[in-house]
């Protein structure tokens, strides 16, 4: 291990290691995420200014309700195709792939039309006996026409990332519905109904560039070569297989994420779920930032994983830590140091959520020290690893919660959010060190 001056992040010590290659497909998906970072916190900005506290927190509560019956249509399979895409490639098997790709998207497809269709039917009684806001029926069921192009969006971007073609994939997911959904705010599209057929339609352009683009990969990258590697792989299990652990992995990350905000509105009028809904989405562009860095490197984890390839890997994770570290550590110091000046460009209903905001943000301090590690366990194999300690994550969730927002409310649900989101990052980083030692130990170590 390095110490003294050697650890300061300068560029050079940053960008060291980075084939020019790599550094584009940084550069990019960094950009990407510039641009989702804009779009998402001009389109919350201006949905909070525009519609006002009432309004907008409907508008949030719909997002976080399409958000989690989106996951749980997904069954998990945008993970599992993301690895078996990768893996197969890696060793030539082009139609193997291929017929991934088709199951996996024959069955999303399925489920969002079903998620859709029971949105809709249980939307009266949700807002009525769930939130007591008999306002959210109608926007609900507008936000039903998210469903299907979000989880397709979704299902796509996973597999163009295991393509390697992570930044294409962030811009689908993330980038452009953000982007677009922001601009047709801009236009007037200014009621929550509006908004929400904008959001539907940004998804749904989404969808159309992300097939263009697995047509052409379809056509050149994914076609049967010999495996000229000489090195021995592991033996893939079925896609269902995988998939399996990533659905209650993928619905419960969900739930963290969404649990907050939906008991929140069970004891807080919608004012009160807006100002969390704020802070906690602004705090989240951190993830947003790790999450881009983690799609760009899940590949070379599958493909060095299945290699063996020790030294890669590990070279890999090295330079995710230390641009995780060099690009996130200053907007987390400002969030932490201009709390207020950040909210009050909100409007000053919103002040009140500076103590949040302080909370969530230290807690990222820890995400972003312990970057991309619930993404090797996945890339790797250990998805029954990563449920087990999800499920940990969301039975403490459940416990707190129950706890924290009925007496605490707002701050309730932000220290509750930062408990779970530290727990989660220490945990898959003791998982990772204990199931891959030859992968993230030092060669030295890992030798003996």
């Amino acid at each position: 291990m390095t110490t003294g001056p050697k650890m300061k992040l300068s560029v050079p010590r940053v960008m060291a290691g980075l084939s020019r290659l790599n550094l584009l497909r940084y550069l990019g998906a960094l950009a990407s995420r510039g641009m989702e970072a804009v779009g998402k916190f001009g389109l919350y900005m201006l949905a909070a200014r525009l519609m006002g506290g009432h309004e907008s927190g409907l508008f949030f509560l719909c997002l976080t309700w399409v958000n989690l019956v989106s996951t749980a249509a997904r069954m998990g399979l945008e993970r599992a195709i993301a690895r078996h895409i990768a893996a197969e490639l890696a060793i030539g098997h082009g139609s193997a792939a291929r017929r991934v790709l088709l199951v996996g998207l024959a069955w999303t497809t399925l489920a969002g039309v079903v998620a859709a269709i029971v949105t809709i039917l249980v939307a009266s009684t949700a807002s009525q006996l769930l939130f007591h806001e008999p306002d959210l029926r109608r926007p609900l069921q507008i936000a039903a026409l998210v469903l299907l192009p979000q989880t397709l969006a979704f299902v796509i971007g996973f597999a163009l990332i295991g393509l390697n073609r992570g930044v294409s994939a962030q811009i689908i997911q993330s980038a452009l519905p953000a982007t677009l959904s922001l601009m047709a705010l801009l236009v007037g599209f200014n009621r929550i109904d509006t908004l929400l057929m904008s959001y539907a339609g940004s998804f749904s352009i989404c969808c159309v560039v992300g097939a263009t683009l697995l047509l052409h990969e379809w056509r050149a990258t994914m076609i049967d070569r010999p495996d000229t590697s000489g090195v021995p792989h592991e033996v893939l299990p079925p896609l269902w297989t995988t998939a399996r652990p990533f659905l209650v992995i993928e619905l419960t990350q969900s739930s963290l994420l969404s649990l907050p905000v939906l008991v929140l509105g069970m004891f807080s009028d919608a004012m009160i779920v807006s100002a969390f809904s704020i802070v906690s989405r602004l705090t989240m562009l951190i993830n947003t930032i790790l999450i881009s860095v983690a799609m760009i490197v899940a590949p070379s984890f599958a493909r060095h994983h299945r290699r063996l390839e020790y030294a890669a890997f590990q070279r890999v994770n090295r330079q995710t830590k230390r641009i995780a570290t060099f690009i996130c550590l200053p907007l987390l110091a400002a969030m932490i140091i201009f709390p207020r000046h950040l909210l009050s460009l909100l409007g000053g209903e919103f002040v009140m959520a500076v103590g949040a905001l302080e909370v969530l943000a230290l807690a990222q301090l820890v995400n972003v020290l312990l970057p991309t590690q619930d993404m090797i366990l996945a890339m790797t194999g250990h998805g029954k690893t990563l449920l087990h300690l999800n499920i940990q994550q969301l039975v403490a969730c459940c416990v707190l919660s129950a706890i924290l927002i009925p007496t605490f409310r707002l701050m309730g649900a932000a220290v509750l959010s930062a408990l779970i989101l530290v727990q989660g990052r220490v945990s898959f980083a003791l998982a990772v060190r204990r199931l891959l030692p030859e992968f993230t130990l030092p060669a030295r170590q890992a030798q003996s």
